[in-house]
């Protein structure tokens, strides 16, 4: 059961009216939605969203906004874009790993936000595995059909997602 509609891939220079690139919060393999193991994510019960299997443990803002809350000490960010769009970045870690000294930068006290600037980092060893990042588009109920243009992606360099316009 899908409850939001899939963000499928299709190469960026295929997509028809893009309407904005989401810049990746992370860096990593992109995957869909479907691939995370908590239900409430993989099934779309938030939203729309996509999934990135990281490359390492630093979390970048996908946008210029307002962060409206931190959540799950420091592993979930809800973010107001500019432009309106809600956004959830979630980074799944294991529990003991989200401690206060395993956050080398974490954005707490912050309130507006650019993108590309650091929302978190953890100093993890690399041998933890999975770690999966995902963004969730809350608000995109009115949004056209959406892609990930590219299957691996750099943190603030590389487009995670393109909106298109609704049809």
């Amino acid at each position: 059961m899908q409850f939001s509609p899939v963000i499928s891939y299709a190469p960026i220079n295929s997509i028809d009216q893009p309407l904005l690139h989401l810049a990746s919060p992370f860096s990593g393999k992109v995957t869909p939605l479907s691939s995370h193991p908590d239900p409430l994510f993989s099934q779309g019960m938030l939203g729309r969203g996509i999934c990135v299997q990281l490359s390492n443990f630093k979390i970048v803002s996908p946008v210029h906004g307002t962060i409206e809350q931190i959540k799950q000490h420091g592993t979930e960010f809800i973010i107001s874009a500019q432009n309106g769009l809600k956004i959830l970045v979630n980074i799944r870690i294991p529990p003991e790993y989200s401690a206060p000294q395993y956050q080398t930068f974490n954005a707490f006290g912050k309130t507006t936000i650019q993108q590309g600037e650091l929302l978190a980092y953890f100093d993890i060893p690399a041998s933890v595995t999975p770690a999966i990042g995902s963004v969730i588009l809350i608000n995109a109920e009115k949004l056209g059909p959406c892609y990930y243009p590219l299957k691996q992606v750099s943190a603030g360099q590389d487009p995670l997602v393109t909106l298109t316009k609704s049809e």
